[in-house]
């Protein structure tokens, strides 16, 4: 075989290595039965997720579930660990078993207050999941929470992400989130009211 053979067939292998490994991207989206997460709302989240991923080679995954058959979110979770590299953060949504979570590696614990994101008062999951009404509002407590969760890890790390949703969102938020308990104060103050009213 000639030298120049054989140095040909070695640039064909680093070429193709090279192919490989650029094509062969770690897939943050690790399940979206049914397309419950709309294809929007998926690009987004895969932008802000790969960005992170590029600047802190954190990977914050998302798997949406339609229904994990009344398992122990945990256990589930623990279940995806053979497709997911660490450092990594998984927020996991379960529809018909009602069921949201953060899942993080030990390295991440730190870096995102997971009681936080998940509150159902100052949280950004929660309160759409339990106040909007059709498929739609998936997408906006799955985007909003892997905005929120990436937000807080740049922020830890003292990093930007040109991604990052911003505040737009956080405000949409916190409106739906005054509008949903402001009527249930409402509805509480009214049926006390009422009961009060027949015991005068």
């Amino acid at each position: 075989m000639s030298v120049l053979k054989f140095s040909g067939r070695i640039v064909s292998a680093l070429i193709f290595i090279f192919v490989v490994n650029v094509f062969a991207k770690d897939s943050l989206i690790l399940c979206n039965d049914n397309g419950i997460v709309n294809d929007r709302a998926i690009g987004e989240i895969e932008k802000i997720g790969d960005e992170l991923k590029q600047k802190t080679n954190i990977a914050v995954y998302l798997c949406v579930k339609k229904t994990i058959n009344h398992q122990k979110i945990k256990d589930f979770e623990k279940s995806l660990l053979g497709k997911m590299k660490r450092p990594f953060i998984l927020l996991t949504l379960a529809v018909d078993d009602q069921k949201v979570d953060i899942y993080t590696s030990n390295d991440t614990k730190k870096l995102v207050d997971v009681d936080a994101v998940l509150s159902p008062f100052s949280g950004t999951v929660i309160p759409i999941l339990t106040s909007r009404k059709g498929s739609d509002k998936y997408s906006a407590a799955m985007l909003n929470g892997y905005a929120d969760i990436t937000d807080r890890v740049a922020n830890s790390m003292g990093i930007k992400l040109n991604s990052s949703v911003g505040n737009t969102n956080r405000i949409l938020v916190n409106i739906l989130r005054v509008v949903v308990y402001g009527s249930f104060l409402y509805f509480m103050i009214m049926y006390f009211r009422k009961r009060y009213k027949k015991k005068k």
